[in-house]
């Protein structure tokens, strides 16, 4: 009997999660440029039309895998309604897919506000600039949303959209 650490025969683990972890560290050292983070999320609506877009992968562990999103983009809209998706990683340089299906839930508020404080100051405030997953007339809209976002917030920290 195998325990989860140990390799099923072919070099495979007995234990998904270590496999995936296996197979991550390789995607990671060997890539071929490629950044092993990229995953396609598919969700679906309530009545079961599919819809997939590219995300990346924040963290992953025995509880599960780590995406974030805007909670007013269609594909938040979509898990709030039906908690349920897929994942596909695809390591082109590798010769290898992953292919993950589940229950979708939130993570805890503070989980997403320590991730949002993480990121870049531009990114901070184009969340709060783009009016996630609806059409825009033009690029100059959105660049001059943008720009009052950037008075709004001018000299003071940017809090997580709600």
């Amino acid at each position: 009997m195998t325990t989860p650490s140990e390799p099923w025969p072919h070099g495979f683990h007995s234990d998904p999660m270590e496999q995936f972890r296996a197979w991550f560290r390789d995607a990671q050292e060997q890539g071929g440029g490629a950044d092993p983070h990229e995953m396609a999320l598919a969700t679906a609506t309530p009545e079961g039309r599919p819809s997939v877009r590219m995300v990346l992968l924040k963290s992953f562990d025995e509880r599960g895998f780590v995406f974030y999103t805007n909670y007013e983009s269609r594909k938040s809209r979509e898990l709030e309604a039906n908690p349920h998706a897929a994942l596909l990683f695809w390591w082109r340089a590798l010769d290898r897919q992953v292919r993950i299906e589940g229950s979708v839930a939130r993570v805890a508020a503070d989980q997403s506000d320590a991730y949002f404080r993480s990121r870049p100051r531009e990114s901070q405030l184009s969340a709060w600039a783009s009016p996630q997953s609806r059409v825009i007339p033009d690029r100059a809209h959105l660049e001059r949303l943008f720009q009052e976002t950037e008075e709004k917030f001018e000299g003071r920290d940017v809090p997580r959209t709600p």
